[in-house]
């Protein structure tokens, strides 16, 4: 016998929402994945070659592979900050356009072990123990992991505010490690 749900919901995805998921989830672990690290490193290296040739008086017929080396640490410090990020929010933009799934309003019902996401083409059942990451942001919920449909994003602008911060709690209480909660992109000034 098949339990009630704790709460469902109806939720339709704008590609605005998919691309910004996407990114998250690339930023988590796709190609981004470690993107603070790798840009620091290639940061201070480029300082570091700055403060050589500061304490060599600018000299720098000493130390000609500074010319090649500052530039790529430079680079690459744009790559993974800009570059990578913006990639990744153009191939959620391209998954989204050439999947008439995503663009379908998807109906959510969330059990104790799991939860279901079906549309009139599909029915998806995932385990909280396959879901790797749990993020929200101010927009969405996005879950990852599992063998097929690796990025869930869910819509919060389908979902009355109560409603929401239920699964918010529901998702902190669950999936304890897997949680992650951004911060708020906008401040609301309280009147």
């Amino acid at each position: 016998m098949e339990h009630k749900p704790f709460f469902s919901f109806k939720s339709k995805l704008d590609i605005s929402e998919y691309s910004q998921g996407y990114k998250i989830y690339d930023l988590t672990n796709g190609n981004s994945k470690g993107w603070k690290w790798k840009s620091s490193m290639f940061f201070f290296l480029a300082l570091l070659m700055i403060l050589i040739l500061s304490v060599n008086e600018f000299r720098i017929e000493r130390f000609p592979k500074i010319f090649i080396i500052f530039p790529v640490c430079v680079y690459l410090c744009i790559h993974y900050v800009c570059i990578l990020p913006q990639k990744a929010k153009a191939e959620g933009k391209k998954i989204f356009d050439t999947s008439y799934l995503l663009s379908q309003e998807s109906s959510f019902e969330f059990y104790k072990e799991y939860f279901t996401m079906s549309n009139q083409y599909e029915f998806l059942k995932r385990y909280y123990s396959e879901i790797t990451d749990c993020i929200e942001t101010d927009d969405i919920f996005l879950l990852g992991g599992g063998m097929q449909n690796a990025v869930i994003v869910i819509s919060k602008s389908c979902i009355d505010e109560k409603k929401c911060s239920s699964v918010s709690r529901f998702f902190q209480n669950e999936m304890v490690t897997q949680y992650k909660r951004t911060k708020p992109l906008k401040k609301v000034k309280k009147q």
